[in-house]
């Protein structure tokens, strides 16, 4: 995750304000204090360490969105990296792939419940982590016709999009098979 975000940048034209290793201001000020143990304030965020950021990751992102419980690992980075770049649009944007592929029981609604979780486990990771990378470079190519101030951020939002490879490999598509210990 933090090989795309550098340290402390505050660009009046990113919607997400000053960031720290990807950290947003708002998302420092509403986790810090419980997480860290830090005021939350723009100077703690300009002291906000790798590791310090590794844990908000981990805690707001990661275990945000329930990734342990995805059984593709590279599915399960995909969707988190989006999920820190975008919101609930991550996850709305898997829902709508989960219905696309015939999953008629998820509601896009931005959680990563009990139902997204079923249908994520019951369809095929490949088709998922394909179609989601896919539509993910469609969806910042819609935000800048939308908002062209944001053109000057889509080169490198496509690189980490394409940072992910176009599709699973072979040995990534199924959940890891346990070892059988006693056979010869």
């Amino acid at each position: 995750m933090l090989r795309f975000e550098g340290g402390f940048v505050d660009d009046p034209d990113n919607p997400g304000g000053a960031t720290n290793y990807g950290i947003s201001l708002a998302t420092f000020q509403r986790d810090a204090q419980a997480l860290l143990g830090e005021a939350p304030t723009l100077q703690a965020l300009r002291a906000l360490t790798v590791q310090q950021a590794a844990a908000i990751y981990k805690q707001v992102y990661w275990d945000g969105i329930g990734a342990d419980q995805i059984a593709s690992q590279p599915l399960a980075e995909l969707v988190f990296d989006f999920y820190v770049n975008a919101g609930k649009v991550a996850i709305e944007l898997l829902q709508r792939v989960l219905q696309q592929l015939g999953a008629t029981d998820v509601v896009v609604d931005g959680a990563m419940g009990p139902t997204t979780l079923a249908a994520l486990a019951s369809a095929d990771p490949a088709q998922v982590y394909a179609q989601y990378r896919q539509q993910r470079i469609a969806y910042y190519q819609r935000l800048v016709a939308e908002r062209p101030a944001d053109a000057k951020f889509l080169a490198g939002w496509l690189r980490r999009a394409e940072w992910f490879p176009p599709s699973l490999p072979a040995d990534a598509s199924s959940p890891p098979q346990t070892a059988q210990h006693g056979t010869a």
